[in-house]
Formats: C-alpha cells, sequence, structure tokens
C-alpha cells in the first residue's frame, strides 16, 4: 500500500483533498494529516510515507521550507504541492525540491487524481526497479561520479570560468550517457542536485534569483525527463549566473568618477556622507577613490564634501534668514560648534562675521 501524507492548515482543504481522491484506485492510504510544517515533519520520520500534498503558506515551517527540507533528507518522497498563491517565489522552491505537481486552489478533483497516479505510477516503478536489479554497484558508483562532478562544476561557478564550467557539463552528460539504470530517480537527483549548486552560490553572492534568471522563467519550470535536457537546462542556467556575476564584477571593476562627485553634489548635507560611505556604495577601496578623486579633480574627497557646504552655508549666512544652528543643520553638521571651527578655518572668518559683514 503506499503511503500519503495531507498538510494543510486549513482543514477543510484536507478534508476536500481526501474527498476527492481515488485513494483505494490507486492503491494509496491516507496515513496522517499535518496543520504546519512542523508536524509534517514529525510524521514523515515517523511514518515514512511515499507521496507528500502540502499547502505553501502555513504558519511556523511553511511550505517552502518543508519543501527544501525533504527534497534534502527524503529524495525518495513524491511531492505534491496545493496552493492558492501562484507565485514565483514558491514555484522557484517547487522547482528546487523537484515537485511532481503544482495544483492551485480550489483543487480540481481530476487534477489532483492525475497527480496522485503520476506519483503512484513513478512509486511502483522505481519499486519494480529495485527488486528487479541490485543496484548496490552502480549506486555506489553513480554517487562516487555525481559528487566528483559537482565538486567540479562547483569550483568553475565559484571561479566564474564560463568555459571550464560548460566543458565540465558537458563531460558529465558524455560520462553519466554510459551508466546504465539512470532511472528518474537518479535523473531528478541529479536536475535537483546542480539546481542546488547554483542557488547556493546566488545565496553566497547575495544574487536576486528573479534578476538572473528573469529571462530563462519558462525553463525554469520545466521539469526534464531526459538526461540530455537536464543537462542542456542547467548549462543555460548555469551561463546565465557566470554571465550576470562577471558583468557585476566588471562593474565594480570600473570607477566613475563623475558619478561619485554627481552624488557628492545630491547629498552633501547628509551628515553620515564619508570616504567610506562611498567606498561602500560604488564597490572600491578607500585607498583608491581617494588617490583617484584626487588625481582627477585636485583634492580629496573630504576636502570636497567641506567645500559643497560650506558655500552654500555661505549662501544661507547671505539671506541673513535663517539662525546660524539650524544652517549648520541643514548642510549636514549636527554639532554647531564643530561647524564653527571648519567654517572659521574654510573662510577665515565666523559665520557671525561674515553676516555682519
Amino acid at each position: 500500500m503506499i503511503k500519503v501524507l495531507i498538510v494543510d492548515d486549513e482543514k477543510w482543504t484536507r478534508e476536500t483533498i481526501k474527498e476527492f481522491g481515488h485513494w483505494e484506485q490507486y492503491g494509496i492510504e491516507v496515513m496522517g494529516e499535518a496543520a504546519d510544517g512542523q508536524e509534517a515533519l514529525r510524521l514523515i520520520e515517523q511514518m515514512s510515507p511515499d507521496i507528500v500534498i502540502t499547502d505553501m503558506k502555513m504558519p511556523g515551517i511553511d511550505g517552502r521550507e518543508l519543501l527544501r527540507i525533504v527534497a534534502e533528507r527524503y529524495p525518495q518522497i513524491k511531492l505534491i504541492v496545493a496552493s492558492g498563491y501562484d507565485d514565483f517565489n514558491y514555484m522557484r522552491q517547487a522547482i528546487l525540491s523537484k515537485v511532481n505537481e503544482y495544483l492551485l486552489k480550489p483543487i480540481n478533483a481530476r487534477e489532483l487524481n492525475h497527480a496522485l497516479e503520476k506519483c503512484t505510477n513513478e512509486v511502483k516503478n522505481e519499486l519494480r526497479y529495485q527488486l528487479k536489479k541490485s543496484l548496490s554497484f552502480v549506486n555506489k558508483d553513480t554517487s562516487a561520479l555525481i559528487l566528483e562532478y559537482k565538486k567540479n562544476i562547483t569550483s568553475f561557478l565559484e571561479e566564474l570560468n564560463l568555459e571550464g564550467f560548460e566543458n565540465s557539463m558537458q563531460r558529465f552528460m558524455s560520462v553519466l550517457q554510459k551508466v546504465e539504470g539512470l532511472d528518474t530517480s537518479v535523473l531528478a537527483k541529479i536536475e535537483h542536485d546542480i539546481l542546488l549548486l547554483l542557488e547556493e552560490q546566488m545565496i553566497k553572492n547575495n544574487c536576486d534569483f528573479l534578476v538572473v534568471f528573469e529571462h530563462h522563467k519558462d525553463l525554469m519550470n520545466e521539469s526534464g525527463n531526459t538526461l540530455d535536457s537536464i543537462i542542456n537546462k542547467h548549462m543555460v542556467l548555469g551561463k546565465s549566473y557566470i554571465e550576470y556575476m562577471l558583468h557585476l564584477k566588471r562593474k565594480k571593476s570600473r570607477v566613475d568618477l563623475e558619478e561619485i562627485k554627481e552624488y557628492i553634489d545630491r547629498n552633501f548635507t547628509d551628515s553620515h556622507l564619508s570616504l567610506e560611505i562611498l567606498a561602500n556604495k560604488f564597490f572600491v577601496s578607500k585607498e583608491y577613490l581617494s588617490k583617484a578623486f584626487k588625481r582627477m579633480y585636485q583634492c580629496n574627497i573630504t576636502e570636497y564634501i567641506v567645500g559643497r557646504r560650506m558655500e552654500q552655508a555661505r549662501q544661507l549666512i547671505d539671506n541673513n534668514e535663517l539662525q546660524i544652528k539650524s544652517i549648520a543643520a541643514m548642510v549636514g553638521y549636527e554639532d554647531v560648534t564643530y561647524f564653527y571651527r571648519v567654517f572659521k578655518k574654510y573662510f577665515k572668518i565666523s559665520p557671525g562675521e561674515m553676516r555682519q559683514g
């Protein structure tokens, strides 16, 4: 008997799924229900279901986190999502977790049973395959092969070596084509593992998943069913990631001093503006920025900021309407005493003397 677990924080949804499912027809037993991800994980560990049907938005451990954990710890479990949210972030996690079907609420009985039939067939096929042939040697060999190429592919992603990445993926495919016994579960693991490598690199580098793959949304939603389609899909996604990171790297290496100067002109009244703030914002070292700015404008950044503030302060003083304390705050000085000191050093007279003159 194939066992299924239903996970949803709404009882009526769980009841609907139980009512719609053709359980006896597919030889399925509903072995349990859970109202959240935490309860679901406890039941999974206790009862080892073959299929999990889950909502996405739930309190505590939500559907996205549940899918991630199940995919990592229990890759043999077939996953069906039943969600009221047609959201790309949810879809992304579903893709990463190799979800078999993504159903939208309200639940459609025909779609639900189609998903159950598909999952049931996969479970039965995998069981038949395991009974038919001992995979001990092939599994060990294939696992070692996958691990070796995962390390290889990761190194090229970290180095942003596009040619090396593409060559490694092509070699990986060539070697796998010679391996016997690559059933759907092994192919699913390969696809999941490679996509997980990409996600780990993107998280590490604070990359926006949607920005990097904005031109490949259709491809992201495709689930490869052959080795060629899986490798080719991830060649495209990996190439997109590397090219995006190289673009960022080239952008960071070019310092547009005119852009920095314009930024200072717009923000010199910000009391927090400093060389360090600018260096961080424009992705350069403080030392390099200071030298490059002085070479182009014959003054360092701090001098330029002070100059812009002082000239603005002089204009405000000439208007003879505002208190000196207010002027100091308006040009970026919270400490009026310090403002007096800087002003006098710059103009050789105090703000009050300038106003009287």
